[in-house]
């Protein structure tokens, strides 16, 4: 016996009118219950979404990436960006994108954000001068979202220099990483060695992607 069916043992009141107690008070406990479920402070539902999420896959639905975003001045980087618009990978590919990305996190950011507190890094450390090219190089399944993403990020960069943008397949990216590029970096090696293949990879690794496209402009005769 609990102490509400004992207090109720003591009063002296027919046995239906304790019953009828016992009743109400224990709808009154369920009603509380359910309000307080309907009420669940906003915080805990979002708490009990997430839960909900992950435990259906949805992790690796937002922490896979659809788009990305190669940026390269020297530093060399690429950002995975997934269908959410926020980056979920970061990546480098020379020692001065690792330094740039050692002292900054962006991960979980949106990509026009994170673009911009990239390169406000990279005009800080003297990265960026005025006369400074910055490619940017947007792949990705779908092209629609490629000329998007190409319209935000040309205006994001558009303040720190001259901006090239362009975009590329997945099958190009992975050639680019295979060859330990960007996939903005691969494309312009990619042109210069059409216009003298006997240009090699060796010959651009200590080039900034300034001086690729200056060595690419001259050949073309537009210097």
């Amino acid at each position: 016996m609990n102490e509400l069916q004992r207090s109720m043992s003591e009063i002296k009141a027919s046995e239906e009118l304790k019953a009828d107690t016992l009743r109400f008070l224990a709808d009154q406990s369920r009603a509380e219950r359910a309000r307080s479920r309907f009420y669940m402070p906003a915080c805990a539902m979002a708490v009990l979404c997430l839960f909900l999420l992950l435990g259906t896959g949805g992790y690796s639905l937002y922490g896979r990436p659809v788009s990305y975003v190669s940026i390269d001045v020297n530093p060399s980087i690429e950002l995975g960006i997934n269908r959410f618009d926020k980056v979920v990978t970061v990546d480098t590919f020379n020692n001065d994108g690792y330094h740039i990305m050692s002292s900054l996190n962006v991960r979980f950011m949106d990509y026009r954000d994170a673009m911009d507190m990239i390169l406000s890094q990279e005009r800080e450390e003297a990265y960026l001068a005025e006369d400074s090219c910055i490619a940017i190089t947007v792949s990705g399944a779908e092209e629609g979202k490629q000329r998007e993403m190409l319209a935000h990020l040309h205006t994001c960069a558009s303040s720190y220099g001259n901006v090239h943008c362009s975009s590329g397949s997945h099958g190009e990216a992975l050639e680019a990483h295979e060859a330990g590029m960007t996939l903005g970096r691969y494309q312009a090696f990619m042109k210069l060695q059409a216009l003298d293949p006997s240009v090699t990879q060796e010959d651009i690794e200590g080039l900034t992607i300034s001086q690729i496209w200056d060595k690419i402009a001259e050949l073309s005769g537009n210097r």
